[in-house]
């Protein structure tokens, strides 16, 4: 039996994928995150992640949203 995904664990999920996978050149949006997040088989919707990034851009993580919905992870030189 697989063992199922906890809810909180997203907020961590998503956090990889911003700072594994984008870039100010390449910004990711909700949507192609809530898809990697379904396809691994975390079970996510395109609002969870948007509240997640949220919530990481107010405790303090430097993630940038930009006009159409995409976000990056900014990375420090």
């Amino acid at each position: 039996m697989k063992k199922s995904i906890a809810k909180k664990t997203i907020i961590l999920y998503v956090l990889k994928i911003l700072q594994e996978g984008s870039s100010k050149d390449k910004p990711i949006t909700q949507t192609s995150i809530a898809k990697v997040l379904n396809s691994i088989g975390v079970p996510c919707d395109r609002r969870t992640v948007g509240r997640n990034i949220d919530y990481l851009i107010e405790f303090g993580y430097p993630i940038k949203k930009i006009k159409g919905g995409g976000c990056y992870f900014e990375k420090k030189i």
